[in-house]
């Protein structure tokens, strides 16, 4: 007997956003900080930002849910809440290690839709015709925790959706795991990471990979000053601050901050 899917039968969803608050700022800022490995970073982070994805409300046990491409999607659409207007990016030269400036607008990056019948394909092997989902959240977590030696293995272990699949992908020979492989890759969406380009020091051309978590997110210090700003200027609490929508909160300390400074130039005048 075979399981259901998992996997969501969605490739770009349109994400509805939480109203953006200190209590949101720091759940992402902290999950992008944190050690621990990315797909739990990436769940946080679109669990925290995103109210609703594809009309259903939205929290960690559904970003797990997402297939692998739609999450790349979703985070470089996330991130555009902190980082709209980014476009240039230093990069380093694999070859020469030299670094540069690069263009890459992640707005319009060319996607690949789902192939027919996502998220599920139909492969022959030589245990028969099996079906697989595409690979998921929840996949890309449970092999970062486990860190397995033949990650191909595991991966069709976890997407097959017979009820031996574990102990069947035991048996596919590594031909038939390429296959399996292919197949995935070919149903499943994607979009563009980065960009190609050619290092203006030696010519050498590499693939440039952008990743949101390197660049969009605020950190954690930063809202933590907002805090003591405010509660040293009015005494409020941190609950009450970090329940300020974040465009409020900005604007309360940049009215304290314009205070200060005119105290000061009135100290020095006198």
């Amino acid at each position: 007997m075979e399981r259901p899917a998992e996997t969501l039968a969605v490739d770009f969803p349109e994400p509805q956003f939480r109203i953006l608050d200190g209590h949101g700022e720091l759940a992402v800022a902290e999950a992008a900080e944190t050690h621990a490995a990315r797909p739990q970073r990436v769940t946080a982070i679109i669990a925290a930002l995103c109210e609703a994805v594809g009309g259903e409300p939205c929290d960690a046990a559904l970003v797990r849910r997402l297939s692998v491409g739609t999450r790349k999607w979703l985070l470089q659409h996330v991130a555009r809440r902190f980082a709209a207007d980014a476009r240039w990016f230093e990069a380093r030269c694999p070859s020469c290690s030299k670094p540069f400036d690069l263009e890459c607008d992640l707005e319009h990056a060319p996607r690949k839709p789902a192939g027919s019948g996502f998220p599920v394909i139909e492969i022959v092997t030589s245990l028969g015709p099996r079906l697989f989902e595409a690979p998921n959240g929840g996949h890309e977590e449970h092999i970062t925790d486990i860190r397995p030696d033949d990650p191909r293995r595991t991966l069709a272990g976890l997407c097959g959706l017979a009820a031996e699949a574990e102990e069947e992908a035991d048996r596919f020979t590594e031909h038939e795991l390429v296959l399996i492989d292919e197949a995935l890759e070919t149903i499943s969406p994607a979009v563009a990471d980065g960009v190609d380009a050619a290092c203006p020091e030696c010519g050498r051309e590499a693939h440039f990979t952008i990743d949101p978590l390197d660049f969009a997110f605020p950190p954690a210090g930063a809202l933590l000053r907002d805090v003591h700003i405010l509660a040293r200027a009015f005494g409020w609490s941190e609950r009450d601050i970090l329940s300020l929508p974040a465009t409020r909160r900005r604007a309360y300390v940049a009215l304290v901050a314009t205070e200060a400074g005119g105290s000061a130039r009135r100290a020095r005048a006198a």
